[in-house]
């Protein structure tokens, strides 16, 4: 019970204010004269729910009165009453929206009265503004927190108002309920208990699946788990009265939830608003909510299959999603029968994560892999976990994957379902490169990016192919497998346009030279590289497309600015989340570089048939091509110089590179190629194989 200062300010209040709400809105138990023409009026609150239980084959419906769950608490209420008798409805109109709201009452921390009126179970006391009317109509709202504290709209208003919805914010606490019902509210002693059963205005999905393989030695590991089809918004009419089509059947009314990726195998729920469709197994189901899993299915002498299960949601034989229902999902997972209306399945092939995939331009060259897993090791002082990126507790951050540039128009399509990224090339044999990107759910954050390689020497790499070499280089005590182009290279051609990527120094995103356009995901040109300046690797991940410039001679000599440069974005000793190569491969270490010498008593030496670079002699009659470029810091662009980026840092603080150029007939490397140079310049990447 309250405190007596606290009664006589409650008192107080309801002198001078009848519309609107006293400190927790729950008055003292009183007798007597009532302040302000107020009455209090007695309130049994319970909360009720049904349940429709399906096991992926039958479907099972009843309704359960839910208690005090943690789903069904009262953590606040309201009370609005509107100035409405059940006799003044207009025809053809359900409720008289233009009735006023007359009181607000917000409980803050709803307290029960007890012990009287005799034999009660508990009881709310709420203070209202007596009325001459036989009826009041008045609204109940739990859970919806202060934001009705002070309504004074009408009731037409109040059926109006809509909360946005998504499945991170809406779980399974402090869930909102509503109820609504006419009662007497006059100026007299009222020992009456009014019962009231909200209701909660989501349903609950829970999915939970079980598998008996038929297939011995078959297995099937989720991927991904989503609901699909879900209205944006919850509408507070709904518990008053339920729509019989609603929402609207458009697209712009819903949404796919993100995928959940995490602990699948122990279950989920979702909390959704109604999406009465009353479609049937024959019907178009497009806005139909249904859930989908989706996993790897593996069985002996068979192909690894994508397989993806389908359940819609189903009440009263009709596929609608009731308010205040819990509907259950419980398959057994048997396999991948033909005749099972559930599974979908295509082949699969999984690449393993990278932050470089290399795909041939042909017909039935295509990769899938999955974005969220870690193409490599984090790097401690960046602030960059990549779980973090990707997933927020169960969740995936990505909503979608789409095409940042590409260097021609339709060189590759790309596509995120089942928790997993898919990307087509053209068939038409164009090469050349594209950049990826996972977006958040604004469409405009960019929370990891990938390179796509499109180039015949795809086939070269997984062994199917001679169109290229991989070359092994060894000493006593080393050996090394090389590529024998530069990362993003299309051809080893002795030419001006054989022009490969270009990398800041520790990055994973490419840049072109400042000569080369590449194409939007609209078609439209872009620039190779926008300027910008970074004081954290946040920022570049962000940014891919943003060439980070920093004063010649700053503090660290790297493209992140700060006091201290990060020596290990690339490391000789594994390979990072932000190495740029290809799976199985990874930015050369120093002693790797220490191969290649210079002159007439090395193995590599400029071609003097041209100014275009220089030529590694692998063996004889053997040779790999090094074309000259190098994207400087202030983003021109020089074909006379090469720098070939290693993984290791030097304590200068610059990093090491090797290094040739070439000035009219001059040339200006000679001995061990070996040398340091700051990373905020953009240099090339040559990948060796990992060990």
């Amino acid at each position: 019970m309250k405190t007596n200062l606290y009664i006589l300010t409650v008192f107080l209040m309801e002198i001078g204010m009848l519309v609107g709400c006293s400190a927790d809105g729950i008055p003292e138990e009183t007798t007597g004269d009532r302040p302000g023409g107020l009455t209090y009026l007695r309130f049994g609150v319970e909360a009720i729910s049904g349940q429709v239980v399906n096991d992926g084959e039958r479907t099972f419906q009843q309704e359960t009165r839910s208690g005090e769950t943690p789903e069904n608490a009262l953590q606040n209420l309201t009370v609005l009453q509107f100035d409405l008798d059940s006799t003044e409805l207009k025809a053809g109109s359900v409720i008289a929206d233009e009735a006023k709201c007359v009181t607000a009452r917000y409980l803050r921390n709803p307290e029960m009265e007890t012990g009287t009126p005799e034999g009660s179970q508990g009881y709310y006391l709420i203070g209202l503004k007596a009325s001459e009317k036989a009826t009041q109509y008045l609204v109940f709202i739990a859970n919806a927190g202060s934001t009705f504290q002070n309504y004074t709209g009408t009731l037409g208003e109040f059926k109006a108002r809509t909360i946005p919805f998504d499945q991170k914010t809406n779980n399974g606490e402090n869930q909102l309920m509503l109820a609504a019902r006419y009662v007497p509210v006059k100026g007299v002693d009222d020992v009456t208990v009014y019962p009231v059963e909200l209701e909660r205005l989501v349903a609950q999905v829970y999915f939970n699946y079980t598998d008996s393989m038929k297939v011995i030695d078959s297995r099937f590991t989720p991927i991904s788990l989503r609901l699909r089809n879900v209205p944006k918004v919850l509408k507070y009419a709904d518990g008053l009265m339920e729509a019989d089509d609603y929402p609207e059947k458009k697209p712009a009314n819903y949404m796919d939830y993100p995928p959940i990726i995490d602990r699948i195998g122990e279950g989920f729920s979702w909390y959704i608003p109604l999406n009465k469709r009353s479609g049937t197994a024959t019907d178009d189901n497009t806005y139909c909510t249904c859930v989908e899993l989706s996993g790897s299915y593996e069985a002996p002498n068979m192909e690894q299959q994508l397989a993806t299960y389908t359940f819609y949601i189903e009440t009263d034989g009709k596929r609608n999603v009731h308010r205040n229902y819990r509907y259950e999902i419980t398959p057994m997972l048997r396999g991948v029968n033909s005749f099972d209306d559930h599974v979908s399945t295509r082949n699969l092939t999984v690449s393993p994560s990278a932050n470089c995939f290399v795909i041939a331009p042909e017909a039935g060259s295509e990769i899938t892999f999955n974005p969220h897993d870690s193409p490599g090791t984090d790097v401690a002082g960046t602030e960059i976990v990549y779980a973090d990126q990707v997933i927020e507790d169960q969740y995936s951050r990505i909503a979608d994957v789409r095409t940042v540039w590409q260097t021609a128009e339709n060189l590759i399509s790309v596509t995120f379902a089942d928790g997993l990224v898919r990307v087509v090339p053209n068939a038409k044999g164009v090469d050349g490169n594209a950049l990826i990107a996972a977006y958040a759910t604004d469409n405009t954050t960019i929370l990891w990016s990938w390179h796509i390689w499109v180039t015949p020497y795809a086939k070269v790499l997984d062994g199917t192919g001679t169109n290229g070499y991989i070359h092994t280089l060894k000493d006593n005590n080393n050996t090394f497998d090389w590529m024998d182009r530069n990362l993003g290279a299309l051809n080893v051609y002795r030419d001006a346009d054989n022009r490969n990527l270009y990398y800041q120094w520790g990055r994973k995103d490419p840049f072109y030279d400042t000569s080369k356009t590449t194409i939007n995901s609209d078609g439209t040109g872009i620039s190779a590289a926008d300027k910008g300046t970074a004081l954290n690797i946040d920022e570049s991940v962000k940014n891919p497309t943003v060439f980070f410039q920093q004063s010649a001679g700053g503090q660290t000599g790297t493209w992140h600015g700060g006091s201290a440069a990060i020596t290990n974005l690339w490391d000789p000793d594994t390979k990072t989340v932000f190495d740029p190569c290809p799976a199985g491969w990874r930015v050369p270490e120093k002693v790797a570089w220490d191969f290649y010498k210079w002159g007439s008593s090395g193995n590599i030496a400029w071609d003097t048939t041209n100014s275009f670079g220089a030529v590694l002699t692998v063996s004889s009659g053997v040779y790999s091509w090094f074309p000259g470029g190098i994207l400087k810091n202030d983003l021109t662009f020089d074909a006379r110089s090469i720098y070939m980026w290693s993984s290791e840092w030097d304590t200068n603080p610059y990093t090491y590179y090797i290094t040739y150029s070439v000035s009219g007939a001059t040339i200006n490397s000679s001995g061990n190629v070996v040398n340091t140079i700051a990373g905020f310049n953009g240099g090339s990447v040559r990948c060796v194989k990992m060990k």
